[in-house]
């Protein structure tokens, strides 16, 4: 006698024969045998990248879950609407990630399983993505307080440096900078240069919203030394370009304008064509020369940007078309 379960398919048999067997348990089961056949169909579709067909069997699956003996098919409810959001995650569509994990956290608090905090990152992950932060930050907040974990610990300083991110978003700055300075501490203490460093550009990032140059200057230089002893250059010309920022708000022009055309110059260098980075530089230097009263070169960089915007705004339109 066969011990497969119903949504599961002989490893030993072709793929096409497995695809080809469920579809018969379908057009002739009924009720939950269907269900599971669905669900095993959709891992094939999402193996075979046809991730909208993975979610509309899933989909199909999950609503016979819910409408029958739901308090019983937990555990399928949850798998099933985690296999949604990855077809979601595959397919760009973070907010419907988002929504598909909300069933699965749902089904995870009935379970009481162990972890729930590591879906909730995931669905505050994907809240991140879709631009909605206040839903973000409660994910990581619930997920952080579930886990309890020991200040020293290096996953809390994710959660709090995820956290802080939230909050910059939000906008909500002595926040962020309390999260980043304690997610900086943890991993200083847990030895992660990496995490380390990563705290420091978002403080800059928080200071340049202040308008704070002593200190994105201490930050950004702290990063901008570890980031140029690994020749990483897309984060050298940034953080060229946030010290620049520092030093225009400190009046000392020659430095600012210096720091950004040595961060344009090293983009360009290095081959990216980052425009949103290089309009941003230009920008700055065309301010910088009006403050000198070089105005003629400032409006000659003014209509240069407004004709490369133009140029990447139709690209843009035509590649989604």
């Amino acid at each position: 006698m066969s011990t497969n379960r119903r949504d599961e398919v002989s490893e030993e048999l072709p793929i096409e024969d497995n695809e080809k067997e469920l579809w018969e348990r379908v057009a002739r089961e009924e009720g939950f045998g269907r269900a599971d056949s669905y669900v095993a169909l959709a891992r094939i579709a999402y193996n075979k990248g046809k991730f909208k067909e993975s979610i509309a069997m899933c989909e199909i699956a999950r609503e016979y879950y819910e409408n029958n003996e739901a308090s019983e098919r937990q555990h399928e409810i949850l798998d099933v609407s985690i296999g949604i959001s990855k077809n979601y995650e595959e397919l760009n569509k973070a907010a419907e990630a988002a929504e598909a994990l909300e069933k699965a956290v749902a089904a995870a608090r009935v379970l009481e399983i162990e972890t729930l905090d590591d879906l909730l990152r995931d669905q505050g992950r994907h809240w991140y993505t879709a631009n909605e932060y206040e839903k973000s930050l409660a994910c990581h907040q619930e997920a952080m307080e579930i886990s309890g974990l020991h200040m020293k610990d290096a996953p809390a300083g994710v959660d709090y440096l995820n956290i802080g991110m939230c909050f910059k978003m939000l906008k909500h700055y002595p926040e962020a900078i309390e999260s980043f300075r304690t997610a900086r501490e943890i991993f200083k203490e847990a030895k992660e240069p990496y995490y380390i460093v990563t705290c420091d550009e978002e403080l800059t990032e928080v200071y340049i919203s202040l308008g704070n140059p002593v200190e994105i200057q201490y930050y950004a230089q702290r990063a901008l030394d570890f980031y140029t002893l690994l020749q990483n250059h897309r984060h050298m010309w940034w953080l060229k370009y946030y010290i620049g920022i520092a030093y225009r708000l400190l009046g000392e022009d020659d430095e600012a304008i210096n720091l950004f055309e040595d961060a344009k110059s090293l983009a360009v260098a290095m081959g990216y064509q980052e425009w949103e980075f290089l309009i941003k530089v230009e920008k700055e230097l065309a301010e910088m020369f009006i403050l000198r009263g070089r105005v003629a070169e400032a409006n000659e960089i003014f209509r240069r940007i407004k004709s490369v915007e133009d140029i990447v705004r139709s690209e843009t339109v035509h590649e989604a078309a």
